[in-house]
């Protein structure tokens, strides 16, 4: 009977055991969700509270009774592993195992259900032992993971560091966008000011004289506040008369327009212009062209103007110059004749113009091949132009050419454009560079040759 009670004691021993098997085999379940988790998958949420195994201590009464042993089924209902993305944590609990005492009495064995009880409740694996996030939390826990909310800090610090290193590239795209403003705000003014003098529009010779007065002074100023502009050589425009003044085609030609700003205020004349053809494209500039007599630049009406008196003022490098040159300074006329033609047929005086620093105000990504294919084959102006540096702007005039009905175009195009290298060379610093125009500004005086 000895023997028959150690039996059932082991074989309570070996049913402890298969619940610490149990035990074990959820703690490999945790290890490969684990393992998972650091492969790149969704984290697993698996929490194991603490599994209790519980064995009650055996009771053997020696009585006259015949032994009877029910088992008791031992049932395993694993609950479906679903993977959340909550903190995985391990919380074992300790195995506790005590044997129970073997007491024996002189009565018979009898040993029923209550004297080895291995119960569900012996060994207890159930969903409370492995808890998973509801199906609700584990979707807005993946939202909130893919929104990256709990790094909210992180992307904060992360764009304040983008602010600081785009700032000054944000800052020097916009100037040129606020030449434009500036352009448009003229326009407007010119609207404005043909309004109020449409009953006077009968009776005056030129409206336009106190709209370009008044614009002239306003461009004037800004050019004096920017970029402390100067003009040297003023006498050699004429008073009277016609003249063709060649001039160094800037990425945004701003010196021209404040050229022309002190040949308004100090002449009192109005130099006509030759502009590319798509500036005569942009909506709304149609009026402020008009106003101040810009052409699209047919010989037959460069040479008309001329010979009406007027001043006419001309890029041969043009958009291509504008976009294409560079801090070097390179002359981009290719084998153009047509503005020394123009001259030759008016019989007038050329006159070579060149500003110090105008590349350093604003410069252009033209030397990109992207842009440079796309003008060529399609002709579209489309270079990025950066800038408005408050640098120095200093406007050079060279003594006129006059005119020699000796010369030929192609003589005189190559001697008008020796003039503006001339200018180029004896005035500006090669390459160009912005510090240095922003110091020039400040501390270099000009010194008349």
């Amino acid at each position: 009977m000895y023997l028959s009670g150690l039996h059932m004691y082991l074989t309570g021993l070996h049913m402890y055991l298969s619940g610490l098997h149990m035990y074990l085999t959820g703690l490999h379940m945790y290890l490969t969700g684990l393992h998972m988790y650091l492969l790149g998958f969704m984290p697993v949420s698996v929490r194991f509270t603490h599994v209790s195994v519980r064995f009650t201590p055996v009771s053997v009464r020696f009585t006259p009774l015949p032994v009877r042993f029910m088992p008791v089924p031992v049932r395993f209902t694993p609950a479906p592993v679903r993977f959340t993305p909550a903190p995985v944590r391990f919380t074992p609990a300790p195995v506790r195992f005590t044997p129970a005492p073997v007491r024996f009495t002189p009565a018979s064995v009898r040993l029923t259900l209550a004297s080895v009880r291995f119960t569900p409740a012996s060994v207890r694996f159930t969903p409370a032992s492995v808890r998973f996030t509801p199906v609700p939390v584990c979707l807005f826990r993946a939202w909130e993971e893919w929104a990256g909310l709990e790094q909210v800090e992180d992307y904060l610090s992360f764009l304040e560091y983008l602010l600081w290193v785009f700032t000054p590239l944000i800052i020097v795209f916009i100037v040129p966008f606020l030449i434009v403003i500036l352009l448009y705000l003229s326009i407007l003014f010119l609207h404005v000011y043909k309004r109020k003098n449409q009953l006077k529009e009968a009776y005056c010779n030129n409206l336009w004289d106190g709209a370009r007065k008044t614009l002239a002074i306003l461009w004037d100023g800004h050019g004096a506040i920017w970029h402390g502009y100067e003009v040297h050589g003023m006498e050699k425009i004429p008073d009277k008369g016609p003249a063709l003044i060649v001039y160094y085609h800037g990425a945004i030609p701003i010196d021209y327009y404040y050229f022309l700003a002190n040949v308004i205020i100090q002449k009192g004349r109005t130099c006509h212009s030759v502009a590319d053809h798509f500036l005569f494209k942009i909506p709304g500039f149609k009026l402020l062209l008009e106003v101040f007599s810009v052409i699209h630049g047919p010989q037959e009406e460069c040479v008309r103007a001329l010979k009406n008196g007027h001043l006419l003022g001309i890029s041969p490098g043009g958009v291509r110059e504008a976009l294409f040159s560079d801090e070097t300074y390179p002359l981009l006329w290719g084998k153009r004749r047509g503005f020394a033609q123009v001259a030759i047929d008016s019989q007038v005086p050329v006159i070579p113009m060149f500003t110090q620093n105008v590349r350093e105000g604003f410069r252009s990504l033209g030397t990109l091949r992207l842009f440079r294919w796309l003008y060529e084959r399609f002709r579209l102006p489309i270079a990025p132009v950066y800038g408005g540096f408050p640098v120095k702007f200093r406007t050079f005039l060279g003594d006129p050419i006059p005119y020699d009905p000796n010369t030929t175009a192609a003589e005189l195009a190559e001697r008008v454009q020796q003039a503006v290298r001339s200018l180029i060379d004896r005035h500006q610093k090669i390459p160009g560079c912005i510090l240095r125009a922003l110091v020039e500004r400040i501390y270099t005086k000009h010194k008349n040759n």
